[in-house]
């Protein structure tokens, strides 16, 4: 009678179980288009957390505290990125028409007379030749690229406007409820609180180290990009800027696979000052922010290896787009938890293997 009860018990057991895991799938499936909302609602809430609770502590409300907190989300983040964005858009079409006018051949051939008697004169003698088709080729890509983007944003902009509203419900519902989730999620975790904490303090710590760390550091040195073109007269600074940016969040590219081409191309078409100044504030500031302030804003929070970072980073922004900078990071960091949890728990064992 017993083996027949313990029988039974194992397979309800393993019927719930697997009763949960589909209903657990058939969830996801259902919320699969709000994920990045969610996800994104999850790290601005851990990214004002502070702000949330010191209103709670003045205010002694939660709802208003939530309240308030959205607000100045809006007001930190998406407000100056819808200007700078509608800035970028005018500055692209301003960009174009500029290289529409200019007259490149001349630069080109002002160009070729500077190397005429060098080894790099055939080439430029070619590019010289060649110039009408490569211009032509890069004008019909630029205006199909603007034109797709006008297009895609008309399109799309309901569907935006959309997420960014669920993003802001949902950032509401983590800044109040966030503390009684995850304790919630811990109680019905069979892994144990010590475990289960652990995993949350990774993921916490490592998505605010990432936000720090790289996107920060990248902004800082579009920044300073962009001003130095700005200053020495290179159209577009504010695009190259933007440019820069995202490259800065790629470890082991950066910045400079824009500022250097810029400093040299002005050098070479005899903007003396103009190139030097790019190359020497390249060199000598935007190169060395990284190495200075990425320790400083990251501390200890994120312990990878930096060829960890370098692919994990790279395979989240192939796989998830611009989300991929943090998700990828994030996957990786609690990876290696659940690996130290595992050596942890079977320290015993593995070591008389």
């Amino acid at each position: 009678m017993k083996n027949n009860n313990a029988s039974f018990d194992k397979v309800r057991s393993v019927f719930f179980f697997s009763l949960l895991i589909l209903l657990g799938l058939g969830v996801i499936y259902l919320i699969r288009p709000f994920l990045y909302p969610i996800f994104w609602a999850a790290i601005v809430a851990i990214l004002f957390t502070p702000a949330y609770i010191f209103f709670t502590r003045h205010l002694k409300n939660k709802n208003i505290s939530a309240i308030l907190t959205v607000i100045l989300v809006i007001a930190i983040l998406f407000l100056p990125l819808t200007g700078l964005g509608l800035a970028v858009f005018n500055e692209s079409i301003d960009l174009y028409y500029s290289a529409s006018n200019t007259d490149w051949g001349a630069q080109v051939e002002g160009l070729a007379k500077r190397l005429d008697n060098t080894r790099l004169e055939p080439l430029i003698i070619k590019i010289q030749n060649d110039w009408p088709q490569y211009a032509t080729t890069i004008a019909r890509g630029v205006s199909a690229f603007l034109f797709n983007s006008l297009k895609s944003f008309t399109q799309n902009s309901l569907r935006f406007f959309l997420l960014f509203f669920l993003m802001l419900y949902s950032l509401f519902y983590f800044l109040r409820d966030g503390q009684e989730i995850i304790k919630r999620l811990i109680r019905l975790s069979p892994l144990g609180d010590k475990y289960e904490k652990m995993l949350s303090e990774k993921f916490t710590s490592t998505a605010r180290a990432t936000i720090k760390g790289n996107l920060f550091v990248g902004v800082i040195q579009g920044v300073l990009g962009g001003l130095v073109f700005w200053i020495t007269g290179i159209n577009g600074a504010l695009i190259w800027a933007i440019i820069m940016i995202f490259l800065s969040l790629i470890p082991a590219v950066g910045s400079f696979l824009i500022w250097l081409p810029a400093g040299v191309i002005m050098l070479a078409t005899g903007h003396t000052w103009e190139g030097a100044t790019i190359l020497i504030v390249g060199t000598l500031l935007i190169s060395t922010i990284d190495n200075l302030l990425r320790p400083l804003l990251v501390g200890k929070d994120i312990q990878l290896h930096p060829l960890v970072i370098l692919f994990t980073t790279l395979g989240g922004l192939m796989m998830f787009g611009i989300s991929g900078f943090v998700i990828g990071p994030v996957l990786a960091s609690l990876f290696f938890a659940v690996m130290s949890i595992y050596e942890h728990h079977y320290q015993h064992q593995l070591d008389h293997n």
